[in-house]
Formats: C-alpha cells, sequence, structure tokens
C-alpha cells in the first residue's frame, strides 16, 4: 500500500492585487468570442488590444474583488426516506464585486449605473439619469500567479451588469467609494455549457 501525495502549492493560491477591466470584446455588452475561444492577455497580464480594443481599467478599490459563483439546488425527498433522493441545480449566480474609488471618471460611471447616459455638455464631463435602455459589459478580474509573474488567473463574465447602482460619500474623513457587483447573464447564442463565463490560470508562456 502507498499514502496519498500532499498538494501543497503555493502558486495555487490566489494572492493580488488584482485588476478589474469592463467592455470587453468589440460587441456592444456581451463577450463575442466564441465557444472554447478565451479571453488573450498580452504579455503585461492586461487584456489583448486587438481581441479588446475598447477594454478598461477601472482603477483604484476600496479592498480589492471578490468572485463567486454559487449554484442554488433544489432536493427532493421520498416519502420513505428522511434524506433527499434527488436535487437539482435551480438557479446560478457568477458575481464580481469591490468598491470602486474613482467615482468621478464619467466613462466609468456610465457602466456602474446601466441606465445612465453620458452627456459631456457646456464644458462638463458627466451623465444623465431617467428612462435608459439596460445597458451590458464584459468583465474580467486579472491577477498574477505567486511565484510566476509571467502567468495569471483571469475570472471573465462575457455579459454583465452592475445591479448596485452608483453610490458615493462624501466627507472629509473618509474616501468616496461606489460598490459595485458585476453579476453574470448568460449568452444564449454560446454553447450551454459556456454561457456566463470562465474562471482559468494561463499557462507558462500561452497568450493565446
Amino acid at each position: 500500500m502507498a499514502g496519498t501525495a500532499d498538494n501543497f502549492v503555493t502558486e495555487n493560491v490566489g494572492i493580488g492585487p488584482g485588476k478589474f477591466y469592463i467592455d470587453l470584446g468589440t460587441g456592444s455588452g456581451a463577450w463575442d468570442g466564441a465557444a472554447n475561444v478565451r479571453l488573450i492577455l498580452d504579455d503585461d497580464g492586461t487584456p489583448d488590444s486587438t481581441q479588446n480594443p475598447n477594454a478598461r481599467h477601472v482603477g483604484w478599490t476600496d479592498a480589492g474583488w471578490t468572485f463567486s459563483v454559487k449554484p442554488t439546488f433544489q432536493n427532493f425527498s421520498a416519502d420513505e426516506s428522511p434524506d433527499p433522493i434527488i436535487t437539482r441545480v435551480t438557479a446560478q449566480e457568477a458575481l464580481i464585486s469591490g468598491a470602486l474609488l474613482q467615482i468621478m471618471d464619467m466613462d466609468l460611471v456610465e457602466v456602474l449605473n446601466p441606465t445612465t447616459t453620458r452627456s459631456d455638455v457646456q464644458g462638463s464631463k458627466g451623465v444623465t439619469f431617467g428612462n435608459a435602455t439596460q445597458q451590458y459589459t464584459s468583465v474580467a478580474l486579472i491577477w498574477p500567479m505567486e511565484d510566476d509573474p509571467t502567468r495569471f488567473g483571469v475570472v471573465h463574465l462575457y455579459k454583465a451588469f452592475n445591479d448596485q447602482g452608483l453610490a458615493g460619500n462624501i466627507t472629509s474623513k473618509d474616501l468616496s467609494k461606489s460598490p459595485v457587483a458585476f453579476r453574470g447573464l448568460a449568452v444564449s447564442s454560446r454553447a450551454k455549457e459556456d454561457r456566463v463565463g470562465r474562471y482559468f490560470v494561463q499557462n507558462a508562456g500561452a497568450q493565446s
């Protein structure tokens, strides 16, 4: 008989800081890569500008980022068993959340609140609020691998929106911050198993 090998690998421990990007791809809100085509990174870990010409970094955060992919289960029981005998996934939530500090960047504000409209008038930069059409964006959280900064971890949501709107606290005692929670939605044209997003680690030397 033989024992089971330990799996203590520092490189597999996630640690930031991470960077968050919006407006990936070339479309107007949904990632336009085909199924099984991943987000391509440049050597420095940023989204490749050919594949993602409109990509933007959102800047400083209050305390970094949190991501989750959380299914909701429905258990079914039989009269003859006190324990569930079947379970089904009835819903799933894919989320990247944090709190942004650069709330005076109006290009970002337009994405933070999906019902705002960009409005630069009479020597001002801003947005208007009203009965705007819901807008979506493709987003990704990217961070370097521990012990190998040429490789990166990535959480990519193909089609997402911030459901926290726009908020700010203006005070001399603290930095203004706006909580964000980008929720992934399904892109129906993609393969069933690849409609919401992808979580991956880039292989050594692999950009494409």
